[in-house]
């Protein structure tokens, strides 16, 4: 996209962009008008050398992992548990098996969305 810029770093084509409309101001500080495009990292740089965001780390993988089962799978076991303490009626018997399953899914779904890296 076009905007006021500046290359701060010409070995990595780093920019400062101007994000409003004061062309005159931008123009009188250095700026040109150019092609420029934000990075995964909230850097500015010369359209075609922002640096494409690096794959995650197995440990990285791991944290993400390890909180969305805290957030997502948690709540389903503690409700679980906290049916298995009232009488076992057919309804609550179903009622926990749909959460167990509920749950292998979500599992599932964690697996899908945080997948571990393959070695080559």
């Amino acid at each position: 996209m076009k905007k006021y810029a500046k290359v701060i770093n010409e070995e990595t084509k780093v920019c400062e962009v101007g994000l409003g409309t004061n062309s005159n101001f931008y123009q009188s500080i250095g700026m040109t008008e150019m092609d420029v495009e934000q990075a995964y990292d909230g850097n500015w740089y010369v359209l075609g050398f922002a640096p494409e965001k690096p794959e995650p780390t197995k440990e990285e993988i791991q944290a993400l992992r390890s909180d969305a089962y805290k957030n997502e799978v948690d709540p389903i076991t503690c409700h679980i548990q906290r049916l298995g303490d009232e009488d076992q009626t057919p309804e609550v018997i179903a009622e926990i098996a749909s959460l167990v399953a509920e749950r292998k899914a979500k599992v599932e779904e964690i697996k899908l969305r945080y997948p571990y890296p393959t070695e080559i």
